[in-house]
């Protein structure tokens, strides 16, 4: 496992108070150009106005980013040793931590599955909030993991189909309520004490929430579709972001009831996963 821990530099740069400047933050940006690759823009527009709004929010989270740094390493490990001990993840797990521009929290690479970044200004220093967050990731790889192991055929996947990402989503919030249990239901998908709006919406709405991502998923996938349902930018529906995370953990949650855990996290390998999920839209 490998830690890469870029918060103290961001830090000793907004604490030399003359940085505090949309220049100062682009000249930051550039320098460590690396670090922000897989950040930029995938995971977070690179705008002046992106930027100025974060130079504006970065003075109330220091205390918390702070506090991040030096409690998240330490959990990243804890989290590691559950899933080696509980699920065999074998793979070496790099992390890469940094103060973003209020985008993403946190994402797996695309190129890399073993490689996942945290962008802890959007996090709560909470400890129990750090750790579902983190186990989300984890299980995000070790979801991948799984599958390659039984001889998963990656390249049959549609990656770009919010059939999949109901799946992906769903499982890693399945398997962050296993290696991190008993906390309150919103958690484990707002990673705050803030979420009981957003879960009391899903649950109030949910026949509908499938229809309406029913419709959706039978017309083409388009990116307005993925930022609706899964990208915090969403929630033009409902009020709510992201909602497609709750939803894919209702699948993922009866399809382990239906056919056992191992079965369900290895269900798109040989089976017709977006028919199934079609199915269950329906029902």
């Amino acid at each position: 496992m490998q830690i890469e821990n870029n918060i103290p530099s961001f830090l000793s740069f907004w604490e030399s108070k003359e940085n505090q400047s949309l220049a100062g933050l682009e000249h930051y940006l550039n320098e460590h150009e690396a670090i922000y690759a897989n950040y930029f823009p995938i995971h977070c527009p690179r705008t002046e106005e992106r930027l100025n709004a974060a130079l504006q929010k970065y003075d109330d989270k220091l205390d918390d980013i702070r506090s991040i740094s030096n409690s998240l390493p330490a959990i990243l490990q804890e989290m590691t040793n559950v899933y080696r001990e509980r699920y065999n993840l074998e793979v070496e797990l790099s992390y890469k931590l940094l103060v973003g521009t209020f985008g993403s929290n946190a994402f797996v690479t695309r190129d890399n599955k073993r490689e996942i970044y945290f962008a802890v200004e959007k996090l709560s220093a909470e400890r129990d909030h750090l750790r579902v967050i983190a186990a989300h990731e984890i299980g995000h790889v070790t979801h991948f993991s799984v599958a390659t192991r039984q001889g998963m055929d990656w390249s049959k996947v549609d990656w770009m189909h919010g059939l999949t990402t109901l799946f992906t989503e769903g499982a890693a919030t399945y398997l962050s309520k296993q290696t991190v249990p008993g906390l309150q239901e919103p958690v484990y998908f707002t990673y705050d004490n803030n979420g009981n709006p957003w879960v009391k919406c899903y649950e109030e709405n949910k026949a509908e929430v499938k229809r309406r991502f029913l419709e959706d998923a039978l017309g083409e996938w388009e990116m307005a579709k993925e930022k609706e349902w899964f990208r915090l930018s969403g929630g033009s529906y409902f009020g709510h972001n992201r909602l497609g995370y709750l939803l894919g953990t209702d699948y993922v949650e009866q399809l382990v009831e239906r056919i056992g855990e191992e079965a369900a996290l290895t269900f798109w390998n040989g089976n017709d996963l977006k028919k199934d999920l079609l199915e269950w839209l329906r029902k």
